[in-house]
């Protein structure tokens, strides 16, 4: 039973020190990557399953954490790391799904 209760803490203590050792690790090169928003108007959207199409477009870039599609807005509101995608390549994304957009705004970090 003892031994049982040493194997348990010894488990526990490398977990924490892998921990301590390669969190920070990891933070140094997730965390470099600053999230963004950006509003972009989307025209051509014609039907309900319009901003489907349009979000599938946009979440297949590498870099976008989320896109909000409003088919009654007509635009597009996307979550992106600034590091990774550039507003041409969701703008060009867009329009090699059929449809046209240009920028509204450039929001700042999330």
């Amino acid at each position: 039973m003892k031994k049982a209760v040493q194997v348990q803490r010894m488990i526990f203590s490398v977990f924490v020190l892998a921990g301590i050792l390669f969190i920070p690790a990891i933070n140094s090169v997730w965390g470099s990557e600053v999230a963004k928003n950006v509003t972009l108007k989307v025209d051509g959207m014609y039907c309900a399953t319009c901003p489907a199409t349009v979000k599938m477009a946009l979440k297949r870039l590498p870099g976008v954490i989320n896109a909000d599609v409003s088919f009654k807005e007509a635009k597009a509101t996307v979550s992106y790391y600034e590091g990774k995608v550039t507003v041409e390549q969701m703008i060009k994304a867009i329009e090699d799904a059929g449809y046209t957009a240009h920028l509204i705004n450039k929001g700042g970090k999330q």
